[in-house]
């Protein structure tokens, strides 16, 4: 059985975390874009909602690196 090392493991998941939210960023500006006249409060909402996401993504991630310095 290969044995990984667990800083390898934590890299590759913190820039999983960081990708998903450059992907739920995307997501909210094609949604703004996208948008017609009668939908685009709705849209705006739904776009708030990722980018809201992306921002609780990259806090949680930025505190698992600080606690993985400790």
């Amino acid at each position: 059985m290969t044995a990984y090392e667990s800083t390898s493991f934590s890299a590759g998941q913190d820039s999983g975390t960081r990708i998903a939210a450059c992907v739920a960023r995307l997501a909210a500006l094609e949604l703004e874009d996208g948008s017609r006249w009668w939908n685009r409060r709705r849209h705006r909402l739904m776009a708030s909602a990722l980018v809201a996401c992306a921002d609780e993504l990259e806090t949680t991630a930025d505190a698992d690196a600080d606690a993985a310095r400790v």
